[in-house]
């Protein structure tokens, strides 16, 4: 008997020093302000996080109890812990391929051309010069010449990118070594072209679009994926850096889906991969059937961390080249409205053919008449196939018609919108405003909170490295923007202070919710990501101040100390260790 007493009191010690164990966590963040994304917690004090969970979320005194020696206490003294950053828009691998060379965000044509030639002439060794960021309003419609490069490198090839990564703009070598002539056919007429002189027919150097940009590097600079994932590694920290947890890769065109998914999982083998993707293939040609091609990468590409589940549709391109699709004439060209990549009939039943085989659809749409087409591709889809979690997604939706609005919550259409964007810089008031005409822009250009008050949901994602005036990987400062339509840090680089239509402010509850659990949800990752709750994966950042108690101004300073991905930690900023 005394046996039997021994042999149930030794089990139960061990039955509590198991719940002791199960309890005990490896992080505990403590003392600050908690905003959770949850709305049935919104706000508490501490965390706990035991391998790749969260345990608890509630007060600092009912954390000590998974406080062990082996704890790693966080003493937040008042910063802010949020999820993680869910990207609903992002081009990390291509920003590899496509921010290669000297940066040229600048203002004016000059201080462009001076950083080419003083790039090129710190690196005579290189055999081709590479550039990115030139802005639109630097140049005439027709785009910038090879002439102007010319002047300062005419020995070398030069390929420069522009800030949203759609057009290139190259020297007389670099058509030459490319073999475009003024016989060499369009790679897509009326969407992707070499631009001509109006007279000799010649091209000019300005390449419009994706399939005429890429058509052009490839002949100069073969991209292979050991050159790709090189110069990957080395941008790879800014994700973390900036808080990021989760992407969406919404294409990666010119380094092949197989070659971006293979460097993202061979980083995840090492264990050097800091956030989850969802990958997805990218889809600008008509003739090619994109769906056995999903199906390969959606099977061959499903590990822990990535996944390509997602097909992106490109349906038009943007204003600045002409190439975004609108229901009207563009104002500066009444000779066009756009040319869409797919008609009607050929998005329908490509997007009805991907629901039916369960993939949802990602699709940029731009233009007004970019945004209906793809809403009436997506009821079609819902009209003709049974019922499913259908998440399918608009990115970029710049232009939305007052029509169009209700349509993204009828029909639970997930609005991706890269907010920053939403800004009053050059690149808007002096192409955009111009292009579309300013009763169209000041009147249909992003507009967040009409999509939001109608019911629909809004994902953030900055489109990086595309831009319409300056490259970001922080969704911190799209989340400024997003409150403010204002230029960052006091700039007035347009001449505007606000961006019109001006009741398209949002909130940063609304801000953040888009920044978190919106994507999470466009991703299928909300159940795991996307707020702190008990039981959801442990991604988490610390803020070093608490976004509610400081302007709207100031957010875009605010520095990301600490991010937790899968309960590692990923980044870690000095002043924190």
């Amino acid at each position: 008997m005394q046996y039997r007493i021994i042999t149930i009191s030794f089990i139960a010690f061990l039955l509590s020093v198991n719940q002791v164990m199960a309890s005990t966590a490896d992080f505990v963040f403590t003392g600050g302000k908690v905003y959770t994304v949850n709305e049935t917690q919104p706000w508490a004090e501490a965390v706990a996080v035991k391998g790749n969970k969260i345990i608890f979320v509630g007060s600092s005194s009912d954390a000590q109890k998974h406080i062990s020696d082996n704890t790693r206490v966080i003493k937040l003294d008042g910063k802010m812990l949020l999820p993680g950053f869910v990207e609903g828009h992002t081009h990390p691998v291509v920003g590899a391929l496509a921010t290669v060379g000297v940066d040229l965000q600048f203002d004016s044509i000059e201080e462009v051309l001076n950083a080419v030639k003083t790039y090129a002439d710190a690196n005579p060794e290189m055999k081709i010069i590479r550039g990115f960021g030139w802005r639109y309003p630097l140049f005439p419609s027709t785009g910038p010449t090879k002439e102007q490069l010319d002047k300062i490198i005419p020995d070398r090839p030069v390929f420069l990118m522009a800030v949203d990564a759609h057009s290139a703009w190259t020297n007389t070598m670099a058509l030459e070594k490319a073999g475009i002539t003024k016989n060499t056919p369009d790679p897509q007429p009326g969407f992707s072209h070499y631009e001509r002189d109006s007279v000799t027919g010649e091209a000019t150097g300005y390449l419009v679009e994706v399939p005429a940009l890429l058509a052009v590097l490839v002949k100069l600079q073969p991209q292979t994926k050991e050159r790709i994932a090189e110069e990957f590694e080395k941008l790879l920290p800014q994700f973390p850096a900036a808080g990021i947890t989760s992407v969406f890769d919404a294409g990666m065109t010119g380094v092949g889906e197989d070659n971006g998914l293979e460097i993202y999982r061979d980083l995840e083998r090492k264990g050097q991969l800091p956030m989850r993707v969802v990958a997805s293939f990218y889809h600008n040609n008509p003739d090619v059937d994109p769906l056995p091609i999903l199906k390969k990468l959606n099977k061959t590409y499903n590990t822990e961390l990535v996944k390509a589940n997602v097909l992106k549709i490109n349906v038009d391109g943007g204003d600045a080249h002409y190439t975004g699709v609108f229901l009207q004439p563009y104002a500066d060209n009444p000779k066009t409205a756009g040319v869409p990549v797919f008609t009607p009939e050929q998005l329908n039943k490509m997007v009805i053919a991907a629901d039916a085989a369960g993939f949802d659809c990602h699709f940029h749409a731009f233009g007004d008449r970019a945004v209906r087409m793809a809403l009436d591709a997506v009821e079609a889809a819902i009209k003709t196939n049974p019922k499913r979690d259908r998440r399918h997604t608009l990115g970029h939706v710049a232009y939305l018609n007052d029509e169009d609005v209700s349509r993204f919550a009828e029909l639970n259409v997930i609005a991706q919108m890269s907010v920053q964007w939403a800004m009053p810089d050059a690149s808007l008031l002096d192409v955009s405003r111009v292009r579309t005409g300013k009763a169209i822009f000041d009147t249909e250009f992003q507009r967040h909170r009409s999509i939001v008050d109608a019911g629909g949901k809004l994902s953030f994602g900055t489109d990086w490295p595309a831009a319409a005036h300056y490259s970001t990987t922080k969704p911190l400062e799209a989340i400024e923007v997003a409150m403010t339509r204002k230029m960052l840090r006091g700039e007035k680089d347009g001449g505007m202070d606000v961006l019109p239509p001006l009741n398209e402010l949002l909130t940063l509850e609304q801000s953040l919710k888009s920044s978190t659990i919106i994507p999470a949800y466009q991703i299928h990752l909300d159940d795991k990501v996307g707020s702190i709750e008990v039981g959801k994966l442990a991604d988490l950042i610390v803020l070093d101040k608490n976004l509610f108690d400081i302007k709207t101004e100031e957010i875009n300073q605010v520095k990301v100390l600490m991010t937790l991905m899968n309960g590692k930690v990923t980044h870690l900023d000095e002043r924190f260790k």
